[in-house]
């Protein structure tokens, strides 16, 4: 009696597991995906038409299909521009992204920090940072969110 039990709650777990792939993936397909990459990553990115954060660089953006302005008489989608701010206090902006190809769903905005400007290596010691956090959450993610196995057998920390 017991096995029937079991059994019955692994099915449910595995139709659970199927209606949410599936969600996910009528979901994935109503959206558009802008990652906006500014290098060195860490910097704090906003669109230009709004003062609220989207995040630190690297950030995946999804755009519903139908929260997005009608496309113009050639059927594209103009999204607003993106400014960057790093620690050092160094911005770099870039405009307007017209999108055309509504069946592509994902999309890149690809900046540099502007050269020329002091305290490059403030803003790359920010990036290191960010970037082992980013590494650590992954990490987490795969793990099923616990601590992952670790090759230091001792817990002593480099850093």
């Amino acid at each position: 009696m017991r096995a029937c039990g079991v059994i019955s709650v692994s099915f449910i777990r595995v139709l659970a597991w199927l209606a949410v792939m599936l969600s996910l993936a009528a979901c994935s397909s109503s959206v558009i995906r802008i990652n906006y990459h500014f290098e060195p990553q860490g910097a704090l990115i906003t669109t230009t038409d709004s003062i609220l954060p989207l995040g630190r660089a690297p950030v995946l953006r999804a755009y519903p299909l139908d929260t997005l302005p009608e496309p113009d008489e050639n059927g594209c989608i103009i999204f607003s521009g993106a400014e960057a701010l790093w620690v050092s206090g160094v911005t770099t902006r870039v405009g307007g992204l017209r999108i055309c190809d509504l069946k592509q769903k994902t999309f890149g905005i690809d900046l540099p920090r502007p050269t020329g400007y002091p305290d490059l290596d403030i803003d790359l010691e920010v990036a290191i940072r960010h970037g082992r956090r980013l590494a650590t959450e992954r990490e987490r993610w795969f793990f099923g969110g616990v601590e992952p196995p670790r090759s230091n057998p001792t817990g002593v920390r480099d850093h």
